[in-house]
């Protein structure tokens, strides 16, 4: 959910690694730090509505939750060649609830999946043109889920991985970034209840993949700024999710067949300065759908193509700048055909995200 840590609010993340006008770039690329004009302290905050819905055999599910995001992020500068960053920020998240009542409910009937992470960073110029980063990742996640007559306690773990960055000035106009974010793993422990009355013990992982970030922004004239932005997530990585459990006298284990592929996601957007310090933004995404074969869909996290359209305005003045941004995330139909499962789904999901957010940098 990339969504969480935008820089140019209102582009759909266009652009985001070679941004210079919020601290929140050096969340998308840290080799950014150099090229920004000052010492820069960005908040932000958003809003999500998630709604998901499934219709086919049996008794349909509905799910719809509101989630709000915040996030910090400072750059300082140290000497001549030498920055140094600090970002506060969420790499996704997401609440589903669809009740008991649903044909899909003793597969899951809701799931939390939060997470939080500290990103220092540094950067360093190496010449006027040329600056390249590096920083750590601290990631924290929270996970809780149920099914009808499952419930697993929450648990919560940390994960630490590093990310790099580089920016190059190709010219006065066009500016370019590359930036590499390491996978992420984590291991949840915590009880379990079955039927409200076999106690027992349950564990799981969750991976959050490589991603590799190239980036570009072109000045078009004094006031038309074009941005795009080129990402692969390698979602591949997410073969299965195994979920062992311990009990007195059994210890079953739960496999979910993910066989997911790597992800493509495509940016572009631009920005327009209207008059009066006021700019006008747009932006729109596409991403690939990490898995097509409807027989491996699952209704805690049904996965398709994403498409993000979104529009946003700013304000700048002195040294400080306000932005504000709407986007529609439409997660499309997903097909879903089960054999295997209790309670097999036959049918279609359909998602969508509304995100509603600002940003004030100073």
């Amino acid at each position: 959910m990339p969504e969480a840590t935008y820089a140019n609010l209102g582009t759909g993340g266009a652009g985001d690694g070679v941004y210079t006008g919020s601290a929140a770039a050096i969340w998308a690329n840290p080799a950014v730090m150099p090229h920004m004009n000052d010492d820069l302290t960005t908040l932000t905050g958003s809003v999500l509505n998630l709604d998901i819905q499934y219709k086919g055999l049996g008794e349909d599910g509905s799910s719809n939750s509101t989630l709000p995001i915040a996030g910090f992020f400072h750059t300082q500068q140290i000497n001549e060649d030498l920055y140094l960053g600090l970002a506060l920020g969420s790499l996704g998240g997401a609440t589903i609830d669809y009740g008991t009542d649903w044909q899909g409910a003793a597969q899951v009937s809701d799931v939390a999946l939060l997470t939080y992470q500290i990103n220092p960073s540094i950067s360093y110029k190496v010449n006027p043109k040329v600056s390249v980063a590096a920083g750590l990742q601290f990631n924290y996640a929270f996970l809780q889920a149920n099914t009808r007559g499952v419930e697993l306690d929450s648990a919560s773990d940390w994960a630490f991985g590093y990310n790099l960055g580089l920016v190059y000035e190709a010219s006065e106009s066009t500016r370019l970034g590359l930036s590499y974010r390491s996978k992420l793993e984590h291991h949840f422990e915590s009880d379990t209840t079955v039927s409200d009355q076999y106690q027992g013990k349950y564990s799981t992982g969750l991976i959050m993949p490589n991603t590799i970030d190239a980036s570009i922004s072109f000045k078009g004239s004094d006031k038309l700024t074009l941005m795009g932005t080129i990402q692969w997530h390698q979602w591949s990585s997410m073969e299965n999710t195994i979920i062992p459990m311990e009990f007195q006298r059994v210890d079953p284990i739960y496999v979910i067949d993910r066989q997911w592929d790597d992800v493509w996601h495509l940016g572009l957007g631009g920005e327009y300065d209207v008059g009066n310090k006021w700019a006008l933004k747009l932006g729109y995404s596409y991403e690939t759908s990490p898995l097509d074969n409807p027989a491996l869909q699952t209704p805690e996290l049904p996965v398709g193509e994403q498409h993000r359209y979104s529009i946003g305005v700013s304000r700048t003045w002195d040294d400080q700048s306000f932005d504000i941004y709407y986007q529609y995330t439409d997660l499309g139909d997903i097909d879903i055909d089960q054999s295997k499962y209790i309670a097999p789904l036959s049918g279609k999901f359909t998602g969508s995200v509304h995100f509603i957010g600002m940003g004030y940098t100073f």
